[in-house]
C-alpha cells in the first residue's frame, strides 16, 4: 500500500509538472501570436506632418497600396527564430498564395555568405584576411588599372578597397551568362564596366558600397577552395544549417524553382522567368527564404555567445558580428552604440527587395524579403511595427515640419512638368500645400518643408524646385528612397478639368 502512495504521489507531481510546462508553453504562444498581430496591424508612414498623430495601418492594406504582391518575414528574439509568416502571392498572374517556403532573391544578403565562407578558410589558414589579395589568387591576375595600394580579403569585405560603385543589373533568360572573369574585367558578354576604379578617379578615401569587391572576393574564393562558389557555400555554410531552401545556383535548381516568388516591378508587372540571373553571385546571386537566412542569423548570435558554431567557431563568430571598417561589418552596416548597436542591410535585385535588422545585444532582429520593387517603401513601414512591438530605438516615425509659405511662393511652382512625352505630373495649390497629380495615378499632397523643398507622407516622396538663371523654377527633381526622377516645366497651368483632390 505504501509502494502504491508512492507511485501515487510520484504520477501527481510528474502530472502537476506537465501541466505547469504546458500552461508555460501556452502563455509564450500566446504571447508570440499577440507580437504577430501587433506587428501585422501597427505599421506606421515614414514620416508625418507636424502636428497630428501617426496613424496605425494594417500590413494588408499598405501591400495593396504600394503594390506589393507578396511578403515574408521571420522574427528574431532571444537569439532564435521566435515566429515567422507569409502575406499574399507569389506571382500576381498565378495568384498562387505564398508560404514561408517560398524562396526570393536576397541580393545583398549574399554578401554576408560570403564573408562568413571567407572567415571558414581563415580558421582552417587557408586564407590571410590581411594580406594582399595578389599573392593568394591562383587564377587570376589583377591587371595594371587595378588599384596600386595592396588589396586584401577584408578591404573587399568591408567596401573599403577602393573599387567602383556601380551596381550589377543581371541577366534576363535570353541573355547569356558571363564568366566571372570577364565580369571582373568588364568584357562582353558582361553588361557591366570593370570592376577597377579608372586612374583618372582618385581611390576613395573613406568607404564605399561596392558590390565589384565581392565579385573579387568570389574569384578568390574560388581560387582558395578549388570548386565553384555556389558548391562551396553549399558545403561549408548551408549544409551545415540545414539551409535547405538556399542556393547560389544559376539557374535556380527545379526543385526550389517551383517554389520560388516571381520579381515584380514598380507598376505590378512580373518579371519574366521570376527574375534576372546574377552571375556575381557573392554580390547579389542569394535565392533564399526569410526563415533559412535568420536561421543563419540565430546561429551567429549563438555562437558569438559562446556556444559550440557549426560554421564558425565562437570567436570567428564576434569578429563577424563586430564593426570592422568605420559603419561598415563584413557584408552589413552597423549603426547605433553601447547595446542599441544594430546591423542592418537592405537588398535589391530586379523585382525583390528585402531587408534585414539585427540587434546583437538584444538577440532580437527581423529578415523580411518582398517580390517588389516597391519592396523598400513598405518594409520601412513594417519596420516601425517591429520597433514600437520589440521596443527598438530605431525605425521610428519621423515628425516633419509644415510651413506655410505666402501665397506668392506656391504660385510660381505650380505648372505641368514633363518626365517624358507620356508621363508629366501637374502641379496646383490647395490652401497650405501642393497637389501633384501624376499620369495615370492619384494625386498626393505635399508640404513644403523649406521654400523650393516639399514632401509628401503617403507615400514619402521629397520634391524640390529649381530655378534658371533668370529665378524662374523651370523644373523639378523628385526622390524616393533611391528612387530619382527629373521633370521640365513645359506649361504654366495645367488643365483645369483636373479632378479635385479627395479630402
Amino acid at each position: 500500500m505504501e509502494r502504491k502512495s508512492r507511485l501515487l504521489a510520484k504520477t501527481a507531481g510528474l502530472s502537476f509538472l506537465a501541466a505547469i510546462f504546458f500552461i508555460g508553453c501556452n502563455a509564450q504562444k500566446l504571447q508570440i501570436n499577440k507580437r504577430i498581430k501587433a506587428v501585422e496591424t501597427s505599421l506606421v508612414r515614414v514620416v508625418y506632418p507636424k502636428g497630428l498623430k501617426p496613424e496605425k495601418l494594417s500590413l494588408t492594406g499598405r501591400m495593396a497600396f504600394y503594390k506589393v504582391p507578396g511578403v515574408s518575414i521571420a522574427a528574431i528574439d532571444k537569439n532564435s527564430v521566435e515566429w515567422a509568416r507569409a502575406y499574399g502571392v507569389k506571382d500576381i498572374q498565378t495568384d498562387q498564395r505564398l508560404t514561408t517556403d517560398a524562396v526570393f532573391q536576397g541580393g545583398a544578403f549574399s554578401q554576408m555568405i560570403a564573408s562568413v565562407a571567407a572567415l571558414r578558410l581563415v580558421e582552417q589558414g587557408k586564407l590571410d584576411l590581411d594580406g594582399d589579395i595578389s599573392r593568394q589568387l591562383k587564377s587570376y591576375k589583377l591587371p595594371p588599372e587595378a588599384p596600386s595600394r595592396s588589396l586584401t580579403p577584408k578591404a573587399l569585405m568591408t567596401h573599403s578597397a577602393g573599387f567602383s560603385d556601380q551596381v550589377f543589373s543581371g541577366y534576363a533568360l535570353d541573355e547569356p551568362l558571363p564568366l566571372l572573369r570577364q565580369i571582373l574585367d568588364g568584357e562582353k558578354p558582361a553588361n557591366n564596366a570593370p570592376v577597377w576604379v579608372p586612374p583618372a578617379r582618385p581611390l576613395a578615401a573613406k568607404s564605399q558600397y561596392s558590390e565589384s569587391g565581392y565579385v573579387l572576393l568570389q574569384e578568390l574564393l574560388e581560387d582558395i577552395a578549388a570548386e565553384p562558389f555556389s558548391s562551396f557555400v553549399q558545403r561549408t555554410v548551408f549544409n551545415p544549417l540545414a539551409m535547405s531552401r538556399s542556393t547560389f545556383a544559376a539557374p535556380l535548381p527545379a526543385g526550389l524553382k517551383s517554389e520560388a516568388a516571381s520579381g515584380h516591378l514598380r507598376e505590378g508587372q512580373t518579371v519574366p522567368n521570376l527574375g534576372n540571373t546574377y552571375p556575381e553571385s557573392s554580390a547579389k546571386g542569394l535565392w533564399t527564404t526569410a526563415s533559412d537566412f535568420a536561421a543563419f542569423l540565430t546561429e551567429l548570435l549563438q555562437a558569438a555567445t559562446g556556444k559550440p558554431g557549426k560554421i564558425l567557431s565562437p570567436g570567428a563568430a564576434r569578429v563577424m558580428l563586430s564593426p570592422q571598417v568605420e559603419n561598415f561589418g563584413y557584408g552589413f552596416l552597423v549603426e547605433g552604440v553601447g547595446d542599441d548597436v544594430h546591423f542592418n542591410l537592405r537588398a535589391r535585385t530586379c523585382g525583390f527587395a528585402c531587408y534585414l535588422a539585427l540587434y546583437p545585444a538584444k538577440g532580437q532582429g527581423a529578415v523580411i524579403m518582398t517580390n517588389s520593387d516597391n519592396g523598400l517603401f513598405l518594409i520601412q513601414e513594417i519596420l516601425s511595427a517591429f520597433s514600437e512591438v520589440y521596443k527598438w530605438p530605431h525605425y521610428k516615425p519621423e515628425e516633419k515640419p509644415v510651413l506655410r509659405l505666402a501665397p506668392e511662393s506656391y504660385q510660381q511652382y505650380i505648372g505641368r512638368y514633363e518626365v517624358n512625352p507620356n508621363y508629366v505630373l501637374d502641379v496646383t495649390q490647395e490652401d497650405y500645400y501642393l497637389v501633384i497629380r501624376p499620369t495615370g495615378q492619384s494625386p498626393t499632397k505635399f508640404y513644403a518643408e523649406s521654400q523650393t523643398l516639399f514632401y509628401s507622407a503617403d507615400p514619402y516622396i521629397r520634391i524640390q524646385f529649381l530655378s534658371n538663371r533668370l529665378n524662374r523654377v523651370d523644373s523639378l527633381v523628385l526622390w524616393q528612397q533611391d528612387f530619382e526622377l527629373q521633370a521640365k516645366k513645359i506649361q504654366v497651368n495645367p488643365a483645369k478639368t483636373m479632378t479635385p483632390l479627395l479630402k
